[in-house]
């Protein structure tokens, strides 16, 4: 369950965010740094899917084959040219994700559907399998559920 740590909401806790191999970061610093709309964690998690990156436990998760026929709705071509990406620039950040062995995602952003989107995103890569910390920045308006 997501909790306060420091200034952000998260599933993890602040050790796990500083002994991370990789930090994705949504409209703030990271070691790769992304912006764009809702759109760009959904093209994330569709070219993870055709790359086969997706975590062998979120395969078997319930919603799992809703969550891939919204990503089938994606359109590649067009995502990528309104975010000024290509191909290679999205593969390679896939492969720097699918690499590390402990990953941050760190997301700036009040947009409650980009919020939801890298959770999709996050569970697609690991989060159900502890590879992932998700860390919401504190004036998102994610709420907390206990």
């Amino acid at each position: 369950m997501f909790k306060k740590v420091d200034n952000y909401f998260s599933n993890k806790d602040i050790d796990f965010l500083k002994s991370s191999d990789l930090i994705l970061g949504w409209n703030t610093k990271g070691d790769i740094e992304l912006k764009g709309d809702e759109k760009l964690p959904l093209l994330l998690s569709r070219l993870a899917y055709v790359f086969e990156l997706t975590d062998e436990e979120f395969k078997n998760h319930e919603d799992y084959e809703e969550f891939i026929d919204i990503l089938k709705g994606i359109r590649i071509k067009d995502t990528l040219q309104k975010h000024n990406l290509t191909l290679p620039d999205v593969a390679d950040i896939l492969s720097k994700i699918d690499e590390a062995n402990k990953i941050s995602i760190i997301v700036n952003d009040e947009d409650y559907d980009v919020i939801l989107n890298f959770m999709g995103f996050s569970a697609m890569m690991g989060l159900l399998s502890n590879k992932i910390g998700l860390y919401l920045i504190e004036e998102s308006e994610f709420k907390v559920i206990d």
